[in-house]
């Protein structure tokens, strides 16, 4: 497994970037400023991208493993990979998502805890609504941590 980051023709990785952002628009307003990295284990399976948003705070905006290699650590590895990279730099890690049954508690057992919301964050900001196992997706959730 080798992570490497992507510095040119990041919309290379554009259906993976939808699976976690399903507007095109919304991932071009940070695509080009973030950091991103692909993750290859024979070829790329997963990718995210980090943006700094200040006050020593690492955000990831998009981190997506493809959908036939869910579950298998890919994932988990990219936010260690990030962590481990950064803790001399920022000294929080924090991501912003919806309040879904799949994609919390899998922040909450990579050592993330819920900080605060932005109430409406989803219906404000997107053309369509948004579904993740049947729930519609209204507030950001934003969990942080420690590095």
């Amino acid at each position: 497994m080798k992570i490497r980051e992507v510095n040119e023709n990041k919309k290379q990785f554009i259906s993976l970037l939808l699976l976690a952002d399903e507007q095109e628009n919304m991932i071009d307003r940070y695509l080009e400023k973030g950091t991103m990295y692909a993750l290859e284990d024979g070829n790329v399976k997963a990718e995210c991208v980090v943006t700094d948003e200040g006050n020593e705070i690492l955000e990831i905006k998009n981190i997506a493993v493809d959908p036939e290699n869910q579950g298998k650590g890919y994932g988990k590895a990219l936010i260690d990979f990030l962590a481990s990279k950064y803790a001399d730099e920022y000294s929080i890690l924090q991501v912003g998502t919806g309040d879904s049954p799949l994609t919390v508690p899998f922040y909450e057992k990579c050592g993330f805890v819920r900080s605060h919301n932005i109430p409406n964050f989803f219906t404000d900001n997107y053309d369509h609504p948004i579904y993740e196992c049947g729930v519609q997706l209204i507030d950001m959730v934003y969990l942080q941590r420690c590095l």
